[in-house]
């Protein structure tokens, strides 16, 4: 028994050195994570040339029909970062998830160059401006269109005998 035990000596540092190597290995073919891949469109929104009513209200981001990201309005005040030219005024900035399952993803959402639709739901509008996905933050002000109609509607069956 003592010769087995010698013979694995010499073994078991080497098995450690593989075992070491394969775990290092393993690790480094993981994918660190990146830069964020979502698309942040941001900037001023006007209804009819004012500012929205209320001023603070959510706004949501639709790619290809569908909810990829919510955001809230509110109204500009003065420091540091904000253009004097926004102070005072109603923006938006709303956060668009990437197509894909990691975290922070969400599938069917942004891709490169797909137009984002901005729904303001409290005011019924949509922005007549589309912005373009693309990661990172993208000023594009905007202003809204029409009201849409909200019409509800029931079938109704008569009970008069008559049909």
């Amino acid at each position: 028994m003592r010769r087995r035990g010698r013979a694995l000596r010499p073994v078991l540092p080497a098995g450690l050195l593989v075992a070491a190597l394969v775990f290092t290995a393993v690790s480094e073919a993981q994918e660190p994570p990146g830069p964020p891949d979502f698309a942040w469109p941001y900037g001023i929104v006007e209804a009819d040339g004012a500012n929205l009513d209320p001023a603070v209200q959510p706004v949501v981001a639709l790619v290809n029909g569908k909810a990829c990201g919510e955001g809230m309005t509110q109204v500009a005040a003065a420091g540091p970062g904000t253009p004097a030219s926004d102070v005072g005024r109603t923006v938006y900035v709303v956060d668009v998830l990437a197509d894909g399952s990691r975290p922070g993803q969400r599938p069917g959402c942004g891709s490169p160059g797909l137009p984002i639709r901005l729904w303001f739901p409290a005011v019924r509008r949509f922005a007549l401006q589309e912005p373009s996905f693309a990661p990172g933050g993208q000023r594009v002000d905007v202003e809204l269109g029409p009201v849409l109609p909200f019409r509800l509607s029931a079938l109704l069956a008569a009970s008069d005998g008559v049909n």
